[in-house]
């Protein structure tokens, strides 16, 4: 089922947007609702990419050697 919903956009991004519609062989409603759909199934694999990535961070990387003692780091 779908329903209609009104926007008010300014002029000049209206006709941008009626532009890239054209561009691509889409009415603008049609653009705009692909538009829509993707943004709501991106979000969530987003926010799950970024939280994995955060958990990463955290838990830091093994490099490797042996970590550095005050004396070395201040050898003169």
């Amino acid at each position: 089922m779908t329903e209609n919903v009104t926007l008010k956009l300014d002029a000049s991004l209206l006709r941008k947007c009626r532009q890239l519609a054209v561009a691509q062989d889409k009415s603008l409603s049609q653009w705009v609702t692909e538009l829509l759909q993707r943004a709501v199934v991106e979000e969530p694999a987003y926010a799950r990419a970024k939280k994995r990535a955060l958990e990463r961070l955290n838990a830091g990387f093994r490099l490797g050697g042996r970590p550095m003692l005050r004396e070395d780091l201040h050898e003169r």
